[in-house]
């Protein structure tokens, strides 16, 4: 019995400090629960006296000859001078009734301090977690669910060690008043553990139910995050797609399911009102018949037992309650640790002590593979590659050739499983990962723009630029002209995406938030790919005008390659492999796979020109 109590309380401390409970934090809860039952069973025990002295008639003296306990009263009040009077007697059990109290509003302030820093501090961590995991964690959940469980599971796990913590508060003051009915009745309370015994046997079985519709109810919320997530960032395509039937009719579906699951908690919630009740009230009746009829006891030592037998009704009522609860939270509170968990197990290398200053010679590929969990077909097979510094290299071919997994290789987001990557005389490993990425900018194929003014958004590249630097970065990515021209010019509101600017003025103002910092790399995702002609002619501009000012080493995705004819190399990959690398005047002469896609893109645009 006692290595199961150790082994309970164990399993409470584990998960207190997995969330930031804290063990102390439970052990200040569990005191406070314990005071506030002490001083509960001496008021209860203070009641014996008002009853003794309500049944003699006020007779003190009476009593003080047949009773141990009022001469303890007579000497203590004495102490203090105190008559041993009903009002003495009244006014100290009031006290004790707002000392309890007292102790009740302490634990309820510390438990919701507790709780709510708990939360906040474990959704830093799981976010912090995130942040700081390989790529290849994060891609795994779906970001719905990542929200999910940084919110609505937070908060239910949360609630579970709010609950876990008032079950054990409630096993303290069960076995407290349990003791209090034993120097009573010892027969009564055995009669009574029966009687709680046999109830909490009856709830068995809705016990088992509430673990199973907890993992329903999480499940199910997750379902719904995803979904929401997902559908909410593309309510346009879903309109000019006339699907708007169909996903309110699968959002339906959801709610019906989710809304099921938490229908069942609530259900099994109310059967402990139903069976509870009944049998605790039955048991007092029979517990007052046998006390008057069989046992004989005194009126005020019936009157007490039943004072706590109605006192411990609720307890164990609201006790079976959270341990349900606890049943139905348990799969949120998994859920959320096995993520924290998760992603820190995959956090991210951190490599050398070795800061990055910079690239002196060139940065080289050397027998370079790579291959993507679960795929048969490694993204890159033994790529030999060498980026000049302060060139500009454009990476070109079909889809699937491993041109974003090449490129996410300078940052570290990947990591070669074989081969390595040296940056002038230094493999990339031994820089340190926060100095490497802080010397690499990066603009994604799609903008990714906040609504915020257009300063506040080019200063996201370099937190703390200056409005000169601001200014520099939005020269050089060809936009600031059109910044200009706007009534409240860089103050501008940029829209929710960026919706108040064209596809082109996205793309070169996110240009201007990579330039801002004047990192050594920059590296460019398809920039022009779904940019139309005057925009791509723009976006050259400033690729022109970036080479001419800077000395930055360029790494750009070319999927229009009318936009890249200018790079000093050009790298045609395939099946991961490189294919050929030249300039665009070489590269035409060999008739390969380049020479072929130029062709075609040009003969494709030609009606379009003719048109206009």
């Amino acid at each position: 019995m006692t290595s199961i109590f150790n082994r309970s309380f164990k399993t409470l401390f584990e998960s207190a400090e997995a969330t930031h409970f804290g063990r102390k934090s439970v052990l200040a809860l569990l005191t406070f629960q314990l005071g506030s039952v002490l001083i509960e069973l001496l008021g209860f025990f203070s009641l014996i006296p008002i009853l003794q002295y309500l049944q003699n008639d006020g007779d003190v003296a009476g009593l003080l000859t047949k009773h141990d306990h009022w001469r303890a009263l007579r000497d203590f009040y004495g102490m203090v001078g105190l008559p041993l009077r009903l009002e003495l007697l009244l006014v100290s059990s009031f006290v004790l009734l707002v000392l309890r109290q007292s102790f009740v509003f302490a634990r309820l302030r510390y438990m919701a301090y507790v709780q709510t820093r708990a939360i906040a501090q474990m959704r830093l961590e799981i976010f912090l977690a995130f942040i700081g995991a390989r790529t290849d964690a994060q891609e795994k959940h779906a970001t719905g669910v990542i929200v999910n469980d940084m919110t609505t599971e937070l908060n239910r796990a949360a609630s579970y060690l709010v609950a876990l913590v008032t079950l054990y508060g409630s096993a303290i003051l069960f076995v407290f008043y349990m003791c209090a009915m034993l120097f009573l009745s010892p027969s009564m309370t055995v009669a009574a553990l029966l009687v709680f015994g046999s109830a909490v046997l009856l709830l068995r079985t809705q016990m088992v139910k509430s673990g199973k519709i907890g993992q329903l109810v999480t499940d199910s919320n997750q379902r719904m995050s995803s979904f929401l997530v997902e559908r909410l960032q593309q309510v346009r395509l879903i309109r000019l797609a006339g699907m708007e039937n169909a996903e309110v009719e699968a959002m339906s579906h959801l709610v019906e399911r989710q809304r099921e699951a938490m229908k069942n908690v609530h259900y099994l919630l109310s059967n402990i009102e139903v069976i509870m009740e009944p049998v605790v009230v039955a048991a007092g009746f029979t517990f007052l018949y046998v006390a008057v009829a069989v046992l004989h006891l005194p009126l005020s030592h019936i009157a007490l037992f039943l004072l706590i037998l109605m006192r411990l009704m609720p307890v164990v009522k609201e006790a079976s309650r959270t341990r349900q609860s606890c049943l139905a939270q348990m799969p949120s509170f998994s859920a959320v640790v096995e993520s924290k968990n998760e992603y820190e197990q995959a956090a991210e290398l951190k490599g050398g002590d070795m800061t990055f200053k910079g690239v002196q010679g060139a940065i080289r590929f050397e027998d370079v593979t790579f291959c993507y969990p679960g795929s048969v077909a490694p993204s890159l097979s033994g790529v030999n590659l060498e980026f000049p510094v302060g060139t500009a290299t454009a990476l070109v071919g079909p889809s699937g050739a491993g041109k974003s997994t090449l490129i996410d290789m300078l940052p570290r987001i990947r990591i070669p499983q074989e081969g390595q990557i040296i940056v002038g005389d230094t493999p990339i490993m031994a820089f340190d990962l926060e100095s490497l990425r802080s010397g690499i900018a990066y603009a994604p194929q799609t903008p990714q723009i906040f609504n915020v003014p257009l300063s506040e958004h080019i200063r996201y590249g370099k937190p703390g630029a200056s409005m000169a630097e601001v200014e520099r970065a939005a020269e050089l990515a060809c936009i600031a002209e059109f910044i200009s021209s706007l009534p409240e010019g860089y103050e501008t509101m940029t829209g929710e995406g960026g919706e108040r600017l064209s596809g082109g003025q996205r793309q070169r103002l996110d240009l201007a938030r990579a330039l801002v910092a004047q990192t050594p790399i920059l590296l460019l995702d398809e920039p022009t790919s779904n940019l139309d002609a005057r925009s791509e002619e723009l976006f050259r501009d400033a690729m022109v005008r970036i080479r001419s000012e800077t000395d930055i080493t360029i790494i750009l995705i070319g999927h229009q390659l009318s936009s890249i004819m200018t790079a000093d190399q050009i790298v045609v990959m395939g099946d991961g492999r490189i294919v050929e690398i030249g300039r665009h005047e070489s590269l035409m002469k060999s008739d390969g796979w380049y020479a072929h896609a130029f062709k075609t893109q040009r003969n494709a645009a030609m009606p379009a020109e003719q048109e206009t």
